[in-house]
């Protein structure tokens, strides 16, 4: 699965992609030079998700798209436009955006597109007011010329580097993306059902990305506690449970399990599925007295989720024997 990163010059793909897929704390990005040239990302943590992500620089223009980028661009299963929502007035930007996405419909009418307004850490956003009005602002101006050239509607996320906004926004990109989640989704449905779950994730634990969760609405605030708690159990396994010259990964193995109780009543638990692959659920503490029954479930999940990904993996070579 192939996912590209345009935009103008300074705006933050390179800075996006550093932080969540290689560890760069927000601070070290603004030393990192701008991308001069087209970039790729490779993603793969675990067996089940295989990403590439592919960093156009911000002097490209599609009016002088050549061969090599014209291929890329038509292996994409989505394009993320990142704006910077610091640098106004948005014409110029808006209007590169609107001419990617109508050269790009004209050869790959698959290809979904997405807008990061991005930077909405600084004095210029410091309530969610001005969030959306800037957001509601954007979506104005492209609405006209996206219903005159019949072009499909982009999906807006408001987001940032120094809070887990990018990284929420980039889960949700890569729910999108894929094909098996449905079946997830109502599998993730039934679990909750089943053992009285009130939120539970499906996580990529290298880089806190959930790749699933349940139809209900996400919170940011579940979200974190989630993200922290995979933190956590990575911090105690490093300190404690490697020896020798194990490396991170070792910190994450099938035995790797937790619960942690909070005050406000709800616990958090924590099963592996799959090579850095991780269930995190939310659950009342009142709900969590038949771990046994919860266990049992998440099994029966597990190996549902893998019967998807092999039934998927079959239909793909299938395709390309065919081809």
């Amino acid at each position: 699965m192939q996912i590209a990163l345009l935009g103008t010059k300074k705006v933050g793909k390179s800075s996006i992609l550093k932080v969540v897929f290689q560890k760069m704390s927000p601070n070290e990005t603004l030393f990192i030079d701008s991308t001069s040239r087209i970039e790729e990302i490779k993603v793969e943590n675990n067996p089940y998700t295989k990403y590439t992500f592919v960093d156009f620089p911000g002097s490209f223009e599609v009016s002088q798209i050549n061969t090599q980028d014209r291929k890329i661009l038509s292996k994409c299963a989505m394009i993320i436009y990142v704006l910077d929502a610091q640098d106004q007035p948005y014409n110029k930007p808006l209007e590169k955006f609107i001419n990617i996405m109508t050269e790009v419909h004209s050869f790959n009418p698959d290809c979904m597109f997405e807008m990061f307004i991005h930077k909405i850490d600084g004095d210029m956003f410091v309530t969610e007011d001005l969030k959306l009005e800037a957001q509601n602002g954007v979506s104005f101006l492209l609405k006209s010329d996206i219903q005159e050239r019949k072009l499909p509607e982009p999906g807006y996320f408001l987001t940032s580097i120094y809070d887990l906004s990018i990284f929420e926004a980039l889960s949700k990109i890569l729910i999108k993306v894929s094909p098996q989640v449905n079946y997830i989704q109502n599998m993730l449905d039934n679990l909750m059902n089943y053992c009285r779950i009130d939120k539970v994730y499906l996580f990529d634990v290298i880089n806190k990305l959930y790749i699933a969760t349940d139809s209900t609405p996400v919170d940011l605030i579940s979200y974190e506690l989630c993200a922290d708690m995979i933190d956590v159990v990575i911090d105690v396994s490093c300190i404690y449970g490697i020896t020798g010259n194990d490396n991170m990964t070792s910190a994450f193995d099938k035995k790797s399990t937790s619960v942690i109780k909070l005050d406000s009543g709800l616990t958090l638990y924590l099963r592996e599925i799959e090579h850095m692959l991780a269930l995190v659920c939310l659950v009342k503490e009142d709900n969590f007295d038949r771990q046994n029954l919860i266990d049992y479930n998440i099994d029966i999940f597990k190996d549902g989720v893998k019967q998807i990904f092999q039934a998927h993996e079959k239909l793909l070579k299938s395709e390309e024997n065919k081809a």
